[in-house]
């Protein structure tokens, strides 16, 4: 889908399509919330109704996917051989669940791809519920202030950036990666303290 499509998309059918787009877009940059951002800095959307509507599609959807994986459990996971296959990284996983689950949960929010693991494996563990349901409110709230405020202010210059793949987008984008990389890294090695 082009840019244009989704702008489109967005500038019609409005908060709707922010909200069930952040809902289902987990796996990479979240464009319908960036997309409406630049629709509110046009002024054809309500900058706080865009970040609303990213908070509470990203929100839905991990709580949906914590407790599809809590009904299910990391017993009936185990069962297929490509997930047992994984177990040294599902006892590291689960390692950090138990020293730094706010960290994990926070921070897992902002990780391209794992987005979607998280919330399902702190199911699958019984990690407490009202625990999760919190960092979790307080990943998507971060995500979704991040995300809107970076494309609102941005705006219009997003889309032109988007027209043509330059060496200053894919920098710019490789050296986003490196610092949520170190944050993460440093995160989990700092001491924890009781």
């Amino acid at each position: 889908m082009s840019p244009e499509t989704i702008e489109g998309l967005v500038a019609d059918y409005g908060y709707g399509i922010v909200l069930v787009g952040t809902y289902f877009d987990h796996y990479g940059i979240p464009l319908f919330l960036v997309f409406g951002g630049i629709a509110a800095s046009k002024g054809l959307l309500n900058v706080y109704g865009v970040l609303l509507c990213g908070f509470a599609g990203g929100w839905i959807a991990d709580l949906f996917l914590y407790f599809l994986g809590y009904k299910t459990g990391l017993a009936y996971w185990m069962r297929f051989a490509w997930v047992r296959s994984m177990e040294s990284a599902i006892a590291t996983t689960h390692r950090m669940f138990q020293t730094r689950p706010a960290v994990v949960v926070i921070l897992g929010r902002f990780l391209f791809a794992v987005s979607k693991i998280i919330p399902p494996f702190a199911g699958m563990i019984h990690y407490d519920a009202r625990r999760y349901i919190v960092y979790s409110f307080l990943g998507n709230v971060l995500f979704s202030v991040a995300y809107t405020a970076a494309s609102f202010y941005s705006g219009p210059v997003v889309l032109d950036a988007l027209g043509e793949l330059e060496w200053g987008n894919v920098a710019a984008t490789l050296c986003f990666i490196l610092v949520l990389y170190f944050i993460a890294r440093r995160a989990l090695r700092a001491p924890r303290r009781p």
